[in-house]
């Protein structure tokens, strides 16, 4: 029997009125940071699981999205996936992003961090261009161009005016230089481990045995940059 998600379920209507699935842990009462995650293809919430501990012992409060683009990973099903009866493409998973990022809003939080998974990775890059005043930071593993318009990230990138955490696997630094060609003088932190898979998989013990609690200690210290 597969695990449940920690936390309380949390309803999100995106702009388009999709009924979008997540999980609310608070980390403390009247706690006003909040990290929002997004999961990888094929995915749903459960990819975080097993490091929400950490980050709610960072005092951030955490919502984890079932993306419109995911699926049954983890032996858990993407319960906004299932209301709409298939996976999407992965560029209209973007209104999700949003939806959580106005509930984030709505909850007064003062410090608001995105972090995403592959092509959230990316979709999270764009939400942050775009929101740069809404947003303090956003944390991406192995973005990419994913999509038909191959300048989408690149170009968020070059408008991004928050503090960028970037990372992925060996197989996969050419891929973010790509992403990163665009780049000017932003606060980029690109941190290239010497243990990882894709997306924020590189989290999980069960995933990355010998690189997760490396490429964990390093999010953790790029959080602590907001206090």
């Amino acid at each position: 029997m597969a695990v449940m998600p920690e936390g309380v379920m949390t309803l999100l209507i995106a702009k388009d009125k999709t009924r979008v699935y997540s999980s609310f842990v608070s980390a403390m009462n009247n706690n006003n940071k909040v990290v929002l995650l997004f999961h990888q293809a094929g995915s749903n919430r459960m990819e975080y699981e097993p490091v929400l501990g950490a980050i709610h012992v960072a005092n951030f409060d955490t919502l984890t999205v079932d993306q419109r683009s995911g699926g049954d990973d983890w032996d858990f099903e993407n319960a906004t996936v299932k209301k709409l009866g298939e996976s999407t493409e992965y560029s209209e998973a973007y209104p999700d992003l949003e939806a959580a990022l106005t509930w984030a809003q709505r909850k007064r939080y003062k410090t608001i961090i995105v972090v995403g998974s592959s092509y959230s990775a990316s979709l999270g890059i764009v939400l942050a261009s775009k929101h740069g005043s809404d947003i303090d930071a956003v944390a991406a593993y192995s973005p990419g161009e994913y999509f038909a318009d191959k300048n989408w990230i690149k170009t968020a990138v070059s408008n991004l005016a928050v503090p960028l955490y970037i990372t992925g696997s060996d197989t996969e630094q050419d891929r973010i230089s790509e992403v990163l060609q665009w780049k000017k003088d932003q606060d980029i932190t690109n941190f290239k481990p010497a243990n990882a898979v894709h997306g924020a998989s590189m989290l999980r013990q069960d995933k990355n045995p010998e690189g997760y609690k490396t490429n964990m200690d390093n999010l953790l210290m790029f959080l602590k940059r907001f206090k």
